[in-house]
């Protein structure tokens, strides 16, 4: 819901033009009205689990029962006729290239987008790696797939932006070191984690921790297992869950972020720590490149040996970690929920104005 918040809140600015019907689960009614108490927009209650169903047949009902110019829905295209512009909002569809990462229940429910995007007047992605990914597996055309990055939140900032109280609160609240990486995201195989513990063995800072902030996922190894049998847990400590309260400062109080991920639609945790100065050690894979530039430190996924080269690098190079950081601020502020909701209006409305010219 944080993407879907953040986006809102910008096209709500242009309810001059525009009236937001959004389309909420009636399990998460209550949270919603929340979060989008806001004037110009009105919340329609549906049974929306799975999205797939609603998508396919829910949406379409309210869309024409509402008189719709325009319907966003995410992953999953109308299938009954609408009316209204049929747009589609795909976060990623790496299950096509990695297969690995998903279960098999996944991988048979994610199958119907494939089958079904091609109905779409026009799809947004979140990247260029992943518009390039529809491309090939024949969801869409260059003409009809826009890219809408997402944006950093302005809450994300450097430490010494924080006032000292805040900053004494957290301390006696989670008591971590005062120096330590950290990864932010889920605990899954995708994300890497193993090849990211095995790289503390080679770092030559014998004292520096490990914090993994995240929640475990299905496919995801015995990671506590592999730290007792290898003598690193010590090294690593795991904060399951953190309240999104807390994690602002978790990053800001980060020596350095890493990010091993073998695939990702996006990568919005690298760019979370950039935002507050501290430079990423990400892999050199789908859309990270595209995300951090020339502020990230690239690393090989399966090489916990070049992993550790480039955390040993970062530890013990000032000079090169100050470049980085300042680096990582400018590549960050480049990311903004405005420009995306900005993006995402023009586009939208751009394909109802074309229809309207075309009637």
């Amino acid at each position: 819901m944080v993407v879907v918040k953040h986006l809102v809140d910008e096209l709500v600015t242009k309810t001059g033009h525009i009236d937001l019907y959004l389309f909420i689960d009636k399990a998460a009614i209550a949270e919603a009205r929340e979060v989008f108490n806001k004037e110009g927009i009105t919340l329609i209650p549906v049974k929306a689990n799975p999205n797939l169903l609603s998508n396919f047949f829910l949406i379409p009902h309210y869309s024409n029962k509402y008189l719709l110019d325009i319907i966003l829905m995410q992953n999953f295209v109308s299938l009954l006729p609408v009316k209204a512009v049929n747009g589609l909002y795909i976060h990623d569809v790496l299950f096509l290239d990695f297969p690995q990462y998903f279960t098999r229940t996944e991988l048979l429910y994610y199958k119907f987008m494939r089958a079904f995007a091609k109905k779409a007047d026009f799809i947004i992605a979140i990247s260029d790696s992943e518009k390039n990914r529809l491309i090939k597996h024949n969801m869409g055309t260059e003409k009809n797939i826009h890219v809408v990055h997402h944006g950093i939140s302005e809450k994300f900032k450097p430490l010494i932006e924080y006032p000292e109280d805040e900053i004494k609160r957290f301390d006696e609240k989670y008591k971590l070191p005062q120096k330590y990486l950290l990864y932010v995201g889920r605990l899954n195989i995708r994300k890497n984690l193993f090849n990211l513990v095995n790289a503390l063995k080679f770092i030559n800072d014998k004292d520096i921790q490990l914090i993994i902030a995240g929640e475990e996922q299905f496919k995801n190894s015995n990671i506590a297992q592999y730290l007792q049998e290898n003598n690193l847990e010590e090294r690593v400590k795991f904060m399951g869950h953190v309240p999104q309260e807390d994690l602002y400062l978790i990053y800001a109080k980060a020596y350095i972020f890493c990010f091993p991920s073998y695939a990702e639609g996006f990568g919005l945790p690298p760019l979370e720590a950039m935002r507050c100065g501290v430079p990423a050690i990400v892999s050199d894979r789908t859309s990270l490149p595209e995300v951090c530039g020339d502020a990230g430190i690239y690393i090989d996924p399966d090489n916990p040996t070049d992993i550790a080269e480039k955390l040993n690098t970062l530890i013990e190079d000032e000079y090169f970690y100050a470049v980085k950081s300042a680096q990582s601020i400018k590549q960050a502020k480049q990311f903004t929920w405005q420009k995306a909701g900005d993006l995402l209006f023009s586009t939208i409305t751009s394909y109802y104005d074309s229809r309207k010219d075309n009637s």
